[in-house]
């Protein structure tokens, strides 16, 4: 492990004759770049954050270093590196915090907790008569805060033996830099956890039909908090509101709000799925003119066809003219067939077809795209199944869109079918009733 000493420092200082606080600029940003590429790697969290641990003990020259999580008054070691003897930690911990939160003087507390804390001889503090008494305590310890998404988590520690060890403003400023790459990594080992947990739920629950429903939604309402954080946070960096990006950066964040929307996505198709199965999703209908869910539905989709050079085409029947549904759930079907119909058209059209049949309203979205086999058109309407081929892979997708869309046509009393002919193209056909035989169902909450 690459790491500077005090001599390594003297060295590079004489070779250079660099300024000294010039110096400790390129110090700084060296130990910063190495702890920042070692937490963005591939490797398990809690190894980074030992490693973190390790760098930050050879790096500043110290005995040891911790990581003290403090919850409910409790403290917990969450990492370590150094010696085995905790003697210090231990003193340190009761004497400084919990003495003093149930003393008169719990203000200093709240302090400790805002504020660093430098102890460069702790026989020498002034708030606590027992820890000048220790004589063994002649140790010096630099403890500083540590915030996980803005709560308090507990105390990175610095400690060693020889109680001349000063640390200087610069050192500090790098440890506050990367206490923040600590808490992102915490965060992870957060986000790490919650998954586990919501797979030992979901194997639990895997044995019960009747709980799946309720699963998903709890899953999907868990999941859309944080990625609401991910959008809202991409989108103020995008609009740079903190200061300008350069083009990498933009580039990065644009990625993550591709990713974050991808994502978002995939939990509302989970949540509408898992209503729909638990006969809890509600039709808000109402009386709309076909032609305009159809313009409404284009110009949603339309940018992409025309990123890919694919002609959208409407045909509506002068038969059609209104209909009684609930519009949002419509244009989501619509939006869903005529969006994959564009992820699989290399080039030629798209087209939404309107007519009415007898007693049914018939929307066809048909394309001239890659068509599909006879035996993936079986599994094509079940939830996670998609079409291998490589169009697919050049596109994300969820697996979910054309399950749902069934599942709401279903719900209008209507259905949802496919034909298809393998390198020709595709035809899905939207079904529904001009009059649904319970106008305003009751959903069953």
């Amino acid at each position: 492990m690459n790491t500077l000493t005090n001599q390594d420092s003297q060295i590079f200082q004489q070779e250079t004759k660099m300024p000294k606080s010039i110096y400790h600029q390129n110090w700084s940003k060296n130990l910063i770049r190495q702890i920042y590429c070692l937490l963005n790697s591939d490797i398990d969290p809690q190894v980074k954050i030992a490693q973190v641990l390790a760098i930050i003990g050879e790096t500043y020259q110290v005995d040891n270093v911790v990581l003290l999580k403090i919850q409910s008054s409790v403290s917990q070691i969450y990492g370590t590196w150094g010696s085995n003897d905790r003697s210090w930690l231990e003193s340190f911990i009761d004497q400084q915090w919990f003495t003093l939160a149930s003393s008169s003087k719990e203000h200093q507390v709240y302090q400790f907790c805002q504020e660093n804390v430098i102890v460069n001889d702790y026989r020498k503090v002034s708030y606590c008569e027992e820890i000048r008494s220790n004589e063994d305590l002649h140790c010096c310890i630099l403890s500083l805060p540590l915030y996980v998404s803005h709560n308090f988590f507990g105390y990175l520690i610095l400690q060693n033996d020889q109680s001349d060890r000063i640390f200087n403003c610069e050192e500090i400023d790098s440890l506050e830099t990367i206490i923040d790459q600590i808490a992102i990594a915490i965060q992870q080992i957060k986000y790490q956890e919650r998954i586990k947990k919501i797979e030992l739920e979901n194997k639990q629950l895997k044995s019960s039909k009747n709980n799946k429903s309720d699963y998903f939604s709890h899953v999907s309402h868990e999941l859309r908090t944080p990625l609401a954080g991910i959008l809202g946070l991409s989108k103020m960096l995008k609009q740079e509101l903190y200061g300008p990006l350069n083009e990498k950066q933009k580039e990065y964040v644009n990625g993550i709000r591709v990713s974050g929307e991808h994502l978002l996505a995939l939990v509302n198709d989970f949540l509408d799925l898992s209503k729909i199965e638990a006969d809890k999703e509600e039709l808000f209908l109402e009386n709309v003119t076909v032609e305009d869910i159809c313009l409404a539905t284009i110009s949603i989709i339309k940018p992409k066809a025309d990123e890919q050079n694919i002609d959208i085409i409407l045909k509506v029947s002068e038969q059609v003219d209104f209909c009684t549904v609930d519009q949002r759930k419509i244009k989501q079907i619509l939006i869903n067939l005529m969006s994959n119909a564009i992820k699989f058209t290399e080039e030629g059209s798209v087209t939404l077809q309107v007519e009415k049949v007898d007693n049914w309203l018939k929307f066809c979205v048909i394309d001239t795209g890659i068509g599909i086999k006879e035996e993936d058109q079986k599994k094509l309407f079940q939830p996670f199944q998609q079409i291998h081929s490589k169009l697919s892979r050049q596109h994300k997708g969820t697996g979910l869109g054309l399950a749902l869309s069934r599942k709401l046509a279903q719900l209008h009393e209507g259905e949802l079918t496919l034909t298809s002919e393998y390198g020709k193209g595709s035809c899905f056909t939207l079904e529904l009733p001009l009059k649904l035989s319970q106008p305003n169902p009751n959903p069953i909450c």
